[in-house]
């Protein structure tokens, strides 16, 4: 259900209470952050929850459905969750979630602020590749993190001189993860396969 003005206003109100409210363009709608943590994103009519660090488990255990991003007809599942209308009714429910989707996102910003960790750090990582996604954007680990395996292999593809590989897939996903691709769970890998061969026949 697209939300109505006076749900928005009524989300901006349970956001200002956690503290300096901003909006900034992202995806073709705009992120909402509260004292400049990324807390949701509002797009096409609809608010999402960012998920990081613990707040990802949380909302996932909470059944809430994942945001799928279409682009030039390839899913990417990004780390926004899609509040149900029956939270939306509750009150006390809803700015529990709002809270850990903030504090989740304060921490994840503090750990930003200490130290950028560079690419070629990351587990499965080497300079090779760092030197490859720097001449697409993306610079530090943080910036993996936010644009996901998924952008930065479609990124690759377009504008990189050599083609991707599904070793090479699988291992910025694990980066993410921050684990050796040996050990990343055998359904995110099969999903990343059927998500690569996908993108392949479409791209041929």
């Amino acid at each position: 259900m697209l939300l109505s003005e006076e749900k928005i206003f009524y989300l901006y109100r349970l956001l200002n209470r956690l503290g300096e409210l901003k909006r900034k363009n992202h995806f073709g709608g705009y992120c909402l952050l509260v004292d400049d943590a990324i807390v949701g994103l509002l797009l096409d009519g609809h608010f999402y929850l960012r998920g990081c660090l613990l707040a990802r488990s949380h909302f996932e255990a909470s059944g809430l459905d994942r945001l799928v991003y279409t682009k030039k007809g390839i899913p990417l599942e990004m780390r926004y969750y899609q509040l149900s209308e029956q939270m939306w009714c509750d009150e006390k429910r809803l700015l529990q979630l709002i809270e850990i989707a903030y504090h989740s996102a304060v921490e994840e910003l503090q750990q930003k602020q200490v130290t950028t960790r560079r690419i070629k750090d990351l587990p499965n990582m080497n300079m090779s590749v760092e030197r490859a996604l720097g001449k697409i954007g993306i610079l530090h680990a943080d910036d993996l993190r936010m644009v996901g395996a998924k952008a930065c292999f479609m990124k690759l593809k377009q504008h990189g001189r050599h083609k991707p590989s599904i070793k090479l897939l699988i291992g910025l996903a694990a980066a993410i993860e921050g684990c050796h691709s040996a050990v990343l769970p055998k359904t995110i890998k099969q999903e990343l396969i059927a998500w690569y061969n996908s993108f392949e026949l479409t791209t041929m």
